[in-house]
């Protein structure tokens, strides 16, 4: 398995992760939005080049009513800059082989590298239910003041792969 920014090349056309909406998304609009800046998209793949997992990173600024108090104490009172862990994903096929985990370990990586260069101070995922926010509290994720499906993990708490 490699993990890749997705490419037109890379083969969509089997992923199947069981759930319909991440199945469109990398199928149908992952590319665009690559295109126009609004997510990247990273895809695992296979050796015959067919996706099998895939997440998305893009950016966003939190308001301080949605983090816990004692992780912004010495923040400025301003929009905390974030990066968000969207649209993740693994084929139904390959599920419980520590594919997601990789994913997860080199999404953190990848944004521990952006953090050097522009500020970012939280890790932020939006789970799609209950067993997606278990996988991330299991890896050291917090739910968020009054939204549990919010998960976040600072930047400095990100452990080193």
């Amino acid at each position: 398995m490699k993990i890749e920014i997705l490419q037109k090349s890379h083969d969509k056309t089997t992923f199947d992760c069981g759930q319909a909406d991440l199945n469109r998304f990398i199928k149908q609009f992952a590319l665009q939005h690559h295109k126009t800046g609004t997510s990247k998209t990273y895809v695992a793949l296979d050796g015959e080049n067919a996706v099998i997992g895939f997440y998305c990173l893009s950016s966003q600024s939190i308001d301080f009513e949605y983090v816990d108090s004692h992780l912004t104490k010495k923040l400025p009172r301003y929009p905390i800059p974030s990066i968000v862990i969207g649209r993740f994903a693994v084929s139904k096929y390959v599920q419980g082989q520590g594919i997601g985990k990789k994913l997860l370990a080199h999404a953190l990586r990848q944004i521990s590298i952006t953090s050097q260069l522009i500020g970012v101070t939280f890790v932020v995922v939006h789970a799609k239910d209950e067993k997606a926010a278990d996988f991330y509290k299991s890896l050291g994720f917090k739910s968020s003041n009054d939204y549990p499906l919010t998960l976040i993990l600072p930047v400095n708490d990100i452990p080193s792969y």
